[in-house]
């Protein structure tokens, strides 16, 4: 069974989702899939992140694009069909059985699911974070497409539990838990915890934006309040230091440069702390609450101490909490969170009972191995519509 996979990211670019689609696929056959998005890979270099793929891609001609300030739903549901016929002509000569779609755009979902029935085939939806609030200022026509593509689709995949439970709460859909996975065999040859140097490291990787800037500055105003010129917060982003002050994060704060994929896992395991950020006040709290952090999993398999910094309604909150594989601070109130950072710092048994844990649930549920099987499982359901 060969499959087409429709993305607004592919590999070998640098984002979780395309990482995500690299982690799923690379031990595929590459006759057993296509890959389909409106980006060129073509001349497209490998990253550490992800390097290419072996199967073939292919790239989609760009919708027609909408007036500033006229958003009619004609012109969007002209878009989606264009797209559509292109999609099913590439399935239809790569002899595709079925279409997975990705996430992230307003249009791949809706134009793949158009394509299957065209060729006949099953599509499949992979919603990667909440597809109709992404669209921010298309929400109304969002929704609408949002229940079509999920009652049309043969199965839908999230990557947690809230959101599955949000979906099947809102429309009436199952969906299949699928974890963002974590390549643990790199952290398994990453150096272990270095000799204390006499610096008390937290640590955040990853990209720093509106989804965490309050719980950022409740950190910062956390380490002032413990009075300890020994603690730093180290930020390894890709997010430039002026524009990072801007936003109020100042302070007892090490910026440091975007930094290679492979080099993660040294980093995260020589973190005192690992700091998972979401914010309290955001202009998309739906999406806070069932996201799913992509470096969720890489903290677990770093072995060192996770402190979590969320809303209590979150997903990762809950998570965290249910397993107890991390430290849990669920006010939006730095005098707290100051209280969580002492007590992980003095209390080692505490921080080892959630070390041993956090490994524990990276082997269990976040592998490159249990996420493509529990992929392959899903897509043995095509078979049958072929």
């Amino acid at each position: 069974m060969k499959i087409a996979v429709v993305s607004p990211v592919l590999p070998p670019s640098w984002s979780g989702q395309a990482i995500l689609i690299y982690r799923l696929l690379k031990d595929r056959s590459p006759e057993e899939y296509c890959l389909i998005s409106q980006e060129d890979y073509a001349a497209a270099e490998d990253t550490a992140a992800a390097p290419k793929l072996a199967g073939r891609y292919h790239r989609l001609a760009p919708w027609r694009q909408i007036p500033r300030g006229h958003f009619l739903d004609t012109v969007k549901r002209l878009n989606i069909y264009l797209l559509s016929r292109q999609i099913a002509r590439i399935a239809r000569r790569e002899q595709c059985s079925a279409i997975v779609a990705f996430s992230g755009n307003l249009n791949d979902l809706p134009a793949s699911l158009v394509a299957s029935r065209i060729l006949e085939v099953p599509c499949y939806a992979y919603v990667c974070d909440f597809y109709s609030y992404q669209q921010v200022g298309e929400r109304a026509f969002a929704e609408q497409t949002e229940a079509k593509v999920l009652h049309g689709a043969a199965g839908v995949v999230v990557p947690n539990e809230f959101l599955r439970d949000e979906l099947k709460r809102r429309y009436a859909v199952d969906s299949t838990v699928i974890y963002n996975p974590c390549d643990l065999q790199a952290y398994e040859a990453a150096p272990a915890f270095r000799e204390h140097d006499g610096e008390q490291r937290i640590v955040y990787t990853g990209a720093v934006y509106a989804a965490n800037y309050d719980a950022l500055r409740n950190l910062i105003g956390a380490i002032e309040l413990l009075g300890r010129s020994d603690i730093r917060l180290h930020l390894f982003t890709a997010q430039s230091p002026k524009k990072l002050r801007k936003a109020g994060i100042r302070g007892p704060v090490v910026f440091h440069e975007h930094v290679n994929v492979a080099e993660i896992p040294a980093i995260q395991k020589q973190a005192d702390l690992l700091f998972l950020p979401l914010a309290f006040d955001s202009p998309y709290p739906e999406i806070i609450r069932t996201s799913a952090p992509f470096k969720m999993g890489e903290y677990l398999a770093a072995r060192r101490p996770v402190l979590v910094h969320a809303p209590a309604d979150s997903f990762i909150t809950w998570y965290f909490r249910s397993h107890d594989c991390g430290f849990v601070v669920d006010e939006n109130d730095p005098a707290k969170l100051a209280d969580g950072i002492k007590r992980l710092l003095c209390d080692t048994g505490l921080a080892q009972k959630l070390c041993e844990r956090a490994s524990e649930r990276a082997r269990a549920e976040f592998s490159d191995e249990i996420s493509q099987a529990r992929f392959a499982q899903l897509l043995e359901l095509a078979k049958g519509g072929v």
